[in-house]
């Protein structure tokens, strides 16, 4: 008996005329009196996807729990003509329930820069019910010396939102080759309170909540765990009419981000709970893969004949090989998409992480400082070192004596977040058994004092001691980190300074122990990377990211603030500014190829622009905002408000603060990171690529923020586009008036 998960099947079509005799007498594409385009049958219509030059995925789902359950047969015809009259290939295909009756057929044979027209049907009863015909395109030869031009997105929530400019492209952007979907084609929770807007009209729920992750407290909710939720979302996705129509017209090409299985997840672990308990889960990971390689027409396979999917190739499994690949378009393009996900590390501060644990002392930053200044590590460090803060060794005298106070009431502190008196203190424990900072110590010994009498309080470490004689280093509250289980401080909000030097030291250690610093591909991916980026004969080459490569800063210091707030702030290290090493070293890369080389990327709910300068050439990121999912300045807003009520701020001081991370943000952003040079926070929409052999052009289609939340599909003349044009021809990006 096949497992659940055993294989979905992808049959090879080979485009001959061989394969025409397999119609016999049901050839004809006229359609009688008994044939029947039918939505309920395929309530997801059809998708195209991974086009090649010889090759394309073709995809539909028959809604077979509705027809008794089972198998059935559905019929794929493809042919060069919309009429479906020169058919080119057909087959006869058996959908089962084991993989919700979906079904991926790739065909091949075909020609290169070619449009294609297909559509599947279903025969019951003398009735014949079909898909829509649709359209796809093959990718030209690899010599041909012909432009390319593809839209690529991200971020498509639907819960209470809607598909506007999707809607716009339909009927203004009419003529690209192909679209490149960069991540977060659905999202896995059917609510999230701090971005998702449910409505009757556009909700996901799940039949199994049982198989779900509970999440919410005042507002509960649900996070996709079992794979019937993220079949769910998928399917409830895919009603929608413009995003039906956009994918009968366009093959696409996609990669997943984290929301295809769980917000700013690494590897199998999630991120909700902060730490305060274990989300490693490898099931749901290959749950949410397993749905993923079901609704999505990704040819992931080396196979030319029926292939499948097994559990060796997916997460955590001997055979997985996530979701890198790459497409060649012509002359002039090579397509080169990563997976930033599945093999990356844990973020370099941990949600757990203990504020005050030291993370680099005195010989740290001195190696740290002496690697950077060859012969004056120690001299630096001394006039540095009053920047850094004092701390305590919990293993030595005095200070372990204080081991036996101090870690109960670092316990009762985790006890009170929700963690049980056994796990506090364990991990407690652990905190204090190494270098501490003395700020933190003595904020521990002040909490003991105030719960014992006069005569059983411990001493506080006094002035001079803590001035004059403790070693100085850097603990993680020094990089941003406040509270004990929080994702500001570890994904969002860290101080630039600290957190260069934190990623500098574990980069420059990783290699003196020759292992891959800042590995967030794997060594296979980087080793596949390297060759594809090193040996391209394109001339430009196109580097798909899910998440961007553009700094996020916020520059604090010329604020009249409190000290601790006057500081530069990385606003978003989940993404490649979370690993400053390795994104260096990848864009090194790219500048040294010597081809015309950018960047496309998605995830951070923005537009920007930016101009990364390298030792070669320079190389373009053009990062695409979300195409209905919240965006960044909402993030922001929310953010800034929570920093503003937990810290000790005026009223002069929080208008000071709005006015710089609220109403200028695109403004700060731009001061803050010379190389940007366009900036739009706040607007969804979509970004068209044209690739030719002088220039690569980047449009910008944008819509306002407030109008995800309402269907413009039947009034499109109402609609407000911003349009925006950047040019990049290989040694700079400049803007052109539309």
């Amino acid at each position: 008996m096949l497992n659940r998960r055993d294989f979905l099947k992808i049959t090879t079509v080979a485009a001959t005329a061989a394969s025409l005799g397999m119609l016999g007498g049901c050839g004809s594409s006229s359609d009688g009196d008994n044939t029947e385009v039918s939505a309920e049958h395929f309530p997801q219509s059809v998708v195209s996807g991974d086009p090649k030059a010889d090759s394309v995925i073709l995809w539909t789902r028959l809604s077979g729990e509705t027809l008794g359950g089972g198998a059935h047969k559905i019929t794929l015809i493809v042919a060069s003509d919309k009429e479906l009259k020169n058919t080119v290939a057909s087959y006869d295909l058996t959908v089962t329930e084991e993989h919700d009756y979906c079904t991926k057929v790739k065909v091949t044979g075909l020609q290169s820069g070619s449009f294609y027209y297909y559509r599947f049907h279903y025969d019951k009863n003398g009735k014949r019910y079909t898909t829509r015909t649709a359209r796809t395109k093959t990718a030209p030869a690899a010599d041909a010396d012909v432009p390319v031009k593809f839209t690529f997105l991200s971020c498509q929530d639907y819960i209470g939102r809607y598909y506007n400019s999707l809607s716009y492209h339909l009927q203004h952007v009419t003529d690209i080759d192909f679209v490149v979907h960069l991540g977060d084609y659905i999202y896995e929770t059917t609510g999230d309170p701090s971005f998702q807007n449910i409505t009757d009209a556009r909700k996901i729920t799940f039949t199994d909540t049982d198989g779900s992750v509970a999440l919410g407290t005042d507002q509960p909710y649900y996070g996709a765990a079992a794979v019937s939720n993220y079949r769910e979302i998928y399917k409830t996705y895919r009603t929608d009419p413009i995003l039906q129509k956009f994918h009968e017209l366009y093959p696409i090409i996609a990669i997943w981000d984290d929301h295809e299985f769980s917000d700013d997840c690494w590897g199998a672990t999630a991120t909700y709970f902060n730490e305060e308990k274990d989300e490693f889960d490898t099931v749901r990971r290959m749950n949410a893969e397993q749905a993923f390689y079901e609704f999505l027409p990704v040819d992931n396979t080396s196979s030319d004949g029926a292939f499948q999917t097994p559990d060796s190739q997916l997460y955590g499994q001997m055979n997985n090989a996530g979701i890198y690949r790459d497409f060649r378009f012509g002359q002039h393009l090579h397509l080169i998409l990563a997976d930033y996900r599945t093999f990356r590390p844990d973020h370099l501060i941990p949600e757990g992480a203990f504020p005050g644990k030291v993370v680099l002392d005195k010989t740290a930053i001195t190696a740290l400082f002496e690697a950077q200044y060859p012969g004056q590590g120690a001299a630096v460090y001394e006039l540095q070192k009053a920047a850094f803060g004092p701390y305590v060794d919990m293993t030595s005298a005095p200070w372990d004596a204080y081991s036996a106070a101090l870690v109960p009431t670092l316990a009762y502190a985790y006890m009170q977040t929700g963690l049980s008196q056994t796990d506090a203190g364990i991990k407690a424990a652990a905190d204090l058994s190494g270098l501490v900072s003395a700020y933190v110590f003595n904020a521990l010994v002040t909490g003991y004092n105030s719960s014992v009498p006069s005569g059983s309080q411990l001493p506080l470490i006094d002035d001079n001691t803590y001035d004059n004689v403790l070693e100085r280093g850097i603990a993680y509250m020094h990089i941003g980190k406040q509270g004990y289980f929080s994702d500001i401080g570890s994904r969002y909000g860290v101080v630039k300074a600290t957190y260069d030097m934190l990623a500098g030291y574990n980069a420059m250690a990783d290699t003196l122990a020759a292992r891959t610093p800042e590995n967030v591909f794997g060594d296979t991916q980087l080793a596949w990377l390297t060759n594809k980026i090193s040996t391209s004969t394109a001339t430009n080459i196109c580097f798909g990211s899910s998440v961007s490569t553009t700094s996020l800063i916020w520059d604090m210091t010329a604020l009249d603030i409190p000290a601790d707030y006057k500081q530069r702030f990385y606003a978003n290290v989940d993404h490649w500014d979370g690993f400053p090493n390795r994104k260096n070293m990848l864009l090194e890369q790219l500048g040294a190829s010597g081809k015309r080389a950018f960047v496309i990327s998605g995830d951070i709910h923005a537009s920007f622009v930016t101009d990364h300068p390298t030792s070669g050439a320079n190389v373009a990121d053009f990062t695409g905002t979300s195409v209905s999912s919240s965006t960044f300045i909402n993030m922001v807003e929310h953010a800034v408000e929570a920093v503003l009520a937990a810290g000790a701020f005026t009223e002069d001081q929080k208008t000071a603060v709005r006015a710089k991370l609220i109403t200028d943000l695109d403004d700060s952003l731009l001061e803050a990171f010379s190389p940007m040079i366009f900036a739009d926070t706040a607007r969804n929409g979509f970004v068209t690529v044209t690739v030719t052999e002088d220039n690569v052009s980047a449009d910008y289609y944008l819509t306002e923020r407030e109008d995800v939340f309402e269907s413009f599909y039947k009034k499109m003349n109402e609609l407000v586009i911003t349009h925006k044009k950047f040019v990049f021809d290989g040694t700079q990006v400049t803007e052109e008036q539309s």
